[in-house]
């Protein structure tokens, strides 16, 4: 993709107001990659003031964000406020819903709007979803066969991403570790897809609410998994449970994880990029939560 001279400038303008704005140092052992932040986090605080928020987030010291949605904007437009307000578009997530219906429209848009990375952000089940919470719903409505069409179009996805310049990736949710006619989804996607065109990004108190250690997983995946989502996990099920409570908050408080040999097994694994996400309902103003998960990173 060909920059324009005003989207050179505007990329320049931000490494400068990057270059000035307060980095923190991150010591051996602690946390080792540019704070990141999923943009789901504030998407009620985006539609209300767009560059407010971007701006904000920035403040706080983070760096890197995952798109989740334009927000009504244009992939261009998105992009220059991101590169306006001194951050860096690094990855966007399109549901597997969208990457079925138009792949090439998507990875445009991804192209567009500067990142490296696209992840499927979500399965695309093969029946229709039951009223109530997310997660068991869709659950209840993947299927085993759906697992396997999945993987199959993540192959497809991935290679007109890598013929684009791109990386593609899969996020899991706990639905990924439950029991498929003896297999687990996640399994199934390892399986079927072909390393080289579709890596994982490992959003670890998912994994955990699924009932799998994280760090076991990095270790045997450490050639697929390149990029995490970290938030704070309030209750943990047995070892091999399933999980029935996936109450999330902030990182570091009333948090049933141990993060810094989670961040060791994934700098170790070769994990590149790393976004915070805190999911709704909060208990407080969003931006104290970031600003707390920041500060316990920082801890580290």
């Amino acid at each position: 993709m060909t920059m324009t001279r005003r989207e050179m400038l505007g990329v320049m303008a931000a490494g400068a107001v990057a270059s000035v704005l307060p980095r923190f140092a991150w010591a051996a052992g602690s946390y080792p990659w540019p704070l990141g932040v999923q943009l789901w986090s504030v998407k009620d605080e985006l539609d209300q003031d767009f560059g407010g928020t971007l701006a904000q987030l920035a403040k706080l010291g983070y760096r890197e964000v995952e798109t989740a949605g334009l927000h009504g904007r244009t992939p261009q437009a998105f992009r220059e406020a991101i590169v306006q307000a001194g951050l860096k578009p690094v990855s966007a997530h399109f549901s597997m819903g969208d990457l079925f219906a138009d792949a090439a429209g998507r990875i445009a848009d991804a192209r567009a709007m500067g990142v490296q990375w696209i992840v499927a952000s979500s399965p695309r089940p093969d029946k229709p979803l039951k009223e109530g919470d997310w997660i068991p719903a869709i659950r209840d409505a993947m299927t085993l066969d759906a697992w396997k069409k999945n993987a199959a179009e993540l192959n497809r996805v991935g290679a007109l991403a890598k013929a684009a310049g791109l990386k593609l990736g899969y996020h899991n949710h706990p639905i990924e570790f439950a029991d498929y006619d003896g297999q687990r989804g996640y399994d199934v996607i390892l399986k079927h897809t072909d390393p080289a065109l579709v890596k994982l990004e490992l959003d670890v108190a998912w994994a955990v609410a699924g009932g799998v250690d994280p760090i076991a997983l990095l270790k045997k995946h450490a050639d697929r998994i390149r990029l995490l989502h970290i938030k704070g996990l309030k209750a943990r099920p047995a070892p091999g449970t399933y999980g029935s409570d996936f109450a999330s908050g902030v990182i570091g408080t009333g948090d049933v994880l141990d993060w810094p040999p989670i961040f060791a097994a994934a700098r170790k694994a070769g994990v590149v990029h790393a976004f915070v996400e805190q999911e709704p309902p909060h208990v407080q103003p969003i931006m104290q939560s970031l600003a707390a998960c920041r500060d316990y990173l920082q801890s580290l």
